[in-house]
């Protein structure tokens, strides 16, 4: 009987020693640039993009809901003209917020959706190929003509 709980123990003790070290490894990639970095890296891959405009830290709260307390850096480029809904957007989420970034970029995503579904069809449609992605603590959107090129260019800069 002995033996058995020995073993019972050990094989608890490997389950528990697996999960901390997988919850570990979750977490995801750091990235490796400056986020304004990596998406004038995004900008200048190749894609055709309208002319584009960085957003202003105020701007940037005002129109995804959040707060400096939620977030320790972002990145976000907007089309300059009114009829164009690409947008780029990468932000470094706090400790704890995650989710409450997450969350205000999918209410940005469902805005433009609003914004667009009967004013510009096509760029709603181009609204509606877009999902709102986390790589460990960051949160990106990207709404381009070539969503594939320039998510694998912002995550080539995450180790």
């Amino acid at each position: 009987m002995n033996k058995l709980k020995r073993t019972i123990a050990g094989v608890i003790l490997s389950a528990v020693t697996m999960i901390s070290v997988t919850a570990c490894g979750s977490e995801g990639r750091e990235a490796q640039k400056p986020l304004n970095e990596i998406i004038t890296a995004v900008k200048d891959s190749g894609i055709e993009f309208p002319e584009m405009v960085e957003v202003a830290e105020e701007n940037f709260q005002f129109k995804y809901g959040v707060t400096a307390d939620d977030y320790s850096e972002y990145s976000v480029w907007w089309a300059g003209a009114g009829g164009d809904a690409d947008e780029i957007c990468i932000i470094k989420a706090k400790d704890g917020k995650l989710d409450t970034i997450q969350k205000a970029v999918e209410k940005r995503l469902e805005d433009q959706k609003d914004v667009f579904k009967d004013y510009v069809p096509e760029q709603y449609d181009k609204l509606c190929n877009t999902e709102v992605k986390t790589e460990g603590n960051y949160v990106y959107w990207i709404c381009t003509n070539d969503n594939s090129k320039a998510e694998e260019t912002l995550l080539s800069y995450f180790e």
